[in-house]
Parts: structure tokens; sequence; C-alpha cells
């Protein structure tokens, strides 16, 4: 486990994250299936005003947002059949901005490959990814996620 890691298990605030999480992912998978996109999104993302500005590129990650990234991260490894990439991003989104953190929900597909056309989602901040790699954004190509709002709650 790396150093990072290890260090972040210790602070109380993960564990508490990690309690959340637990409540929030399966609420996140049930109203994805049930209620869609657009509609869990706009629940998920709470108020415009809980979070503060879109971070600038190359800012550094605050604590808090690593903390909630490590607490899904946990949970979701837990899980005997894992948990999909949008429940895990779409989680991370609303615990990031329940604490105050405006987060970007990445969504991208890949080239099709034997009919099949590869989807995958994914959180960063001030352009960093927090739950991939670093070269996520060379493997996906990004595709516009509309933010819902209360006039237009059924974007899709």
């Amino acid at each position: 486990m790396p150093d990072r890691a290890r260090r972040m298990r210790t602070r109380p605030a993960f564990w508490f994250a990690l309690v959340e999480t637990v409540v929030v992912m399966p609420w996140v998978a049930l109203s994805l299936r049930t209620r869609g996109f657009a509609r869990t999104m706009q629940s998920a993302a709470g108020s415009p005003d809980g979070a503060s500005a879109a971070a600038r590129r190359g800012a550094p990650v605050p604590v808090a947002v690593l903390v909630v990234t490590a607490a899904v991260t946990t949970v979701a490894g837990r899980r005997p059949t894992g948990w999909t990439c949008l429940p895990r991003a779409v989680t991370i989104v609303r615990l990031a901005r329940r604490r105050g953190h405006e987060v970007e929900l990445c969504v991208g597909v890949a080239s099709p490959t034997e009919g099949v056309l590869p989807a995958h989602a994914w959180v960063e901040y001030g352009g960093v990814p927090l739950n991939d790699t670093a070269d996520v954004r060379e493997r996906y190509l990004v595709i516009p996620v509309p933010a819902p709002t209360d006039r237009n709650p059924d974007v899709r």
C-alpha cells in the first residue's frame, strides 16, 4: 500500500467519509438505475452555492477531496462484484461537493472494439484525475456532460 494511502487511513475524516460512502454509494447506484443519470446528478450535485469555484488547472488537490476519493475507492473494492465507474464517480462528486469542493465528473468513450463502445467515468479536480491514472484522457475521448438544473432536470 502506498505510504500516502496508509497515512490517509489514519485520519478521522477518512473513517467518517468511509461510513458516509457505505450509505451514499448504494443510493447512487439505485438512483442511477431507477431515476436515471440526470436526476441522480441533480440530487448528487447539491446546491451550486455549496461548492467553491472550480479549481484552476494544476491547483493542489485539497486533503478533503483525497480523503473522499480514498474512502470511495476502499468501499468500492470491498464489494464482491465491485462497483462500476459511474456510481464511484458520482459518489465522489456528491461527497466532495458536500465538503465545499468543486470537482468535475468526466465521461469518456474509447474506440469501438468488436462491436462494443467502451465508456468510462472518472472525477477530476483542477484537471487532475482523482480516481484514475493520469493518462485517462489519452485513453478516452471526453464527451460533454450537461449539468442538470431545476429548469432542465431531464437533460440526458
